[in-house]
């Protein structure tokens, strides 16, 4: 189950980084097709938000609950700043919550940092620290499947911290709160 899961994962990952792309041809150009992309993209920035949110929460139990990767230290602290964003987005598509720009960027900027860090570690970069908390902990930097030649967990993580970054630009930008 853990090689396939991670396929799976790394493709929404691609595809997460490959829709972004397309989010910068949109922002580019803003005439044409970008126009209409980048239209949809301030439609949908709320619920996309949300949805990468939630596929993250559940990819990040899966890889732990069901293919048995124990996560380690960094791995703990991107789940600590993930998780609360599923329901501060979900409070906020339910409308019960509607200020959520500047809670889910801090959050979302926190944990693109940490990933950011995280995927240094496994290509190579000296660590500012030790990074297990135990001595049967995980290493940060162990050498994990690149799948694809380069897609780690901390790489989905930080693909979809900056997919909620995005999406929260936008919300702000369109007039600080989203329209439901």
């Amino acid at each position: 189950m853990g090689p396939t899961l991670l396929k799976l994962f790394a493709a929404m990952t691609i595809l997460g980084q490959a829709l972004l792309v397309l989010g910068v041809f949109a922002w580019l150009t803003r005439r044409g097709i970008g126009a209409k992309l980048w239209s949809l993209m301030n439609r949908i920035a709320l619920p996309g938000a949300f949805i990468v949110a939630a596929v993250s929460t559940i990819g990040s139990l899966m890889f732990s609950e069901v293919a048995k990767f124990s996560p380690c230290v960094l791995c703990w602290y991107q789940r600590i700043v993930m998780y609360p964003q599923v329901v501060l987005l979900g409070l906020a598509l339910n409308g019960k919550n509607r200020d959520v720009v500047p809670s889910v960027t801090a959050l979302s900027a926190i944990g693109l940092l940490i990933a950011g860090y995280h995927y240094a570690l496994q290509l190579g970069a000296p660590a500012i620290g030790p990074c297990t908390a135990a001595p049967v902990a995980v290493d940060c930097a162990a050498k994990v499947p690149f799948t694809f030649g380069y897609v780690t967990i901390p790489l989905m993580a930080a693909t979809g911290f900056v997919m909620i970054l995005v999406a929260m630009f936008l919300l702000r930008r369109r007039g600080a709160e989203p329209a439901t």
